[in-house]
């Protein structure tokens, strides 16, 4: 009795399977050729395989790579930097100079040194007439003050004196001259005085 070959089938791509001839399938090297054309099959199908997951790979790269975008960080280093340079530039403000409130030589006598206060210790801008300029032992240099350059000697009610003490040198004008002197109004209470004075002398206009 003949021995037959059953023609196997041969899977193809995508699992497809067709039958060989049934001629070819009666030869004995069927087997082998068969084996070999399922071999070829399934390489294909993996090289399709491996195609398809690097181009679905390199599309999501690209895709992530647009929908990333860098921060603006340049431009607001820019702002910071522009920004503290102009902190930088800007000049400091000086100190206020003290204000000076204006007296008359009869306005600051007219104050009672008996009811003395600290509010008579403040600083004031007195104007009048040059009538004797003094240096004492301490060092100051007291200047009288009068409403009228002919006023003789010392007339407490129209006239005060103004002290410049050495760590406060000033430039004091000549006898008979106008003068506005600025400093720290105080009452001068010992035996022979009793007048009010601007003591020490920190500014004096001319």
């Amino acid at each position: 009795m003949a021995r037959t070959h059953s023609c196997p089938k041969v899977q193809l791509a995508f699992g497809a399977y067709r039958e060989q001839n049934s001629l070819f399938c009666s030869h004995p090297l069927s087997i082998l050729v068969s084996a070999r054309e399922s071999l070829l099959a399934r390489c294909k199908m993996r090289r399709s395989l491996a195609v398809m997951s690097g181009a679905l790979l390199a599309v999501g790269a690209f895709a992530a790579g647009q929908g990333t975008q860098p921060k603006p960080v340049a431009k607001k280093s820019s702002a910071s930097a522009a920004k503290s340079a102009n902190s930088a530039a800007k000049p400091v403000d000086p100190s206020p100079k003290p204000l000076y409130p204006e007296l008359t030589i009869p306005e600051l006598i007219a104050e009672d040194a008996n009811r003395w206060s600290d509010k008579m210790d403040t600083r004031a801008a007195v104007s009048g007439f040059v009538t004797q300029i003094t240096k004492a032992d301490d060092g100051d240099t007291e200047i009288r003050i009068c409403e009228n350059p002919k006023i003789d000697g010392m007339d407490r009610a129209r006239c005060i004196v103004a002290k410049c003490i050495p760590k406060l040198p000033c430039d004091v004008p000549r006898v008979g001259k106008p003068i506005t002197v600025k400093g720290i109004t105080q009452y001068d209470a010992k035996v022979g005085t009793h007048w009010w004075e601007i003591h020490p002398v920190e500014e004096i206009e001319k």
